[in-house]
C-alpha cells in the first residue's frame, strides 16, 4: 500500500511539473508594477486594486492555483486592463488609482472538445487531462472562481 502510494504522489508530481511547463508562459504586458501579498488578500482583490485581469496576474506569475497565494508572495502585476464584477479590493501598493475603461471582449474561445463536470473533478485536474492551463479553461468558461465548478456542467475546452 505505501508503495502504491509513493508511485501515485511521483506520477502526480509529474503531472504537475509537465502543467507547470505547459502553462502559458508569462505575457509579454507591461509590468504596472510589485505587489507583496499581504495577509487576506486573494488574486481577485489584488487585481481589483490595480484594474487588471486576474488570469494575466496569474499567468504572468505562473501560478497554477490562485488559492494558492500567501503573504509575503511578490507579484508582478502586468498591464492588462479588465473590470471585475464588485468585490473587496486591496490596498494599492504603487500607482494612482485610476478609471479604467471597459476593454473590449476577449476573442471567443474556440472548442476543440467539451467536457462534462463529475465528482472529484477539479480545474486543475482538468486542464492536465487535456493538456491545456487551468488559467485558459477558466477564462474561456468566463469562471469567476476557478475553485467552483459544479457536477454537470459543460466545460469548453480549448
Amino acid at each position: 500500500m505505501l508503495r502504491l502510494r509513493g508511485i501515485l504522489l511521483g506520477i502526480g508530481v509529474a503531472l504537475s511539473v509537465i502543467s507547470m511547463a505547459m502553462a502559458a508562459t508569462p505575457g509579454a504586458a507591461e509590468i504596472l508594477g510589485q505587489h507583496t501579498v499581504q495577509r487576506g488578500e486573494t488574486l481577485f482583490c489584488i487585481a481589483r486594486a490595480y484594474g487588471v485581469d486576474p488570469w494575466a496576474i496569474a499567468d504572468q506569475n505562473q501560478l497554477v492555483e490562485v488559492s494558492r497565494i500567501h503573504s509575503g508572495l511578490v507579484l508582478q502585476i502586468p498591464n492588462v486592463p479588465r473590470t471585475l464584477p464588485a468585490g473587496p479590493s486591496c490596498k494599492r501598493q504603487f500607482g494612482e488609482s485610476v478609471i479604467v475603461p471597459q476593454p473590449a471582449p476577449a476573442p471567443a474561445c474556440t472548442c476543440t472538445r467539451t467536457h462534462l463536470i463529475a465528482t472529484g473533478d477539479t480545474l486543475t485536474a482538468i486542464g492536465l487531462k487535456y493538456g491545456v492551463s487551468t488559467w485558459i479553461v477558466a477564462s474561456c468558461n468566463r469562471l469567476q472562481n476557478p475553485n467552483y465548478i459544479r457536477i454537470g456542467d459543460t466545460l469548453c475546452i480549448p
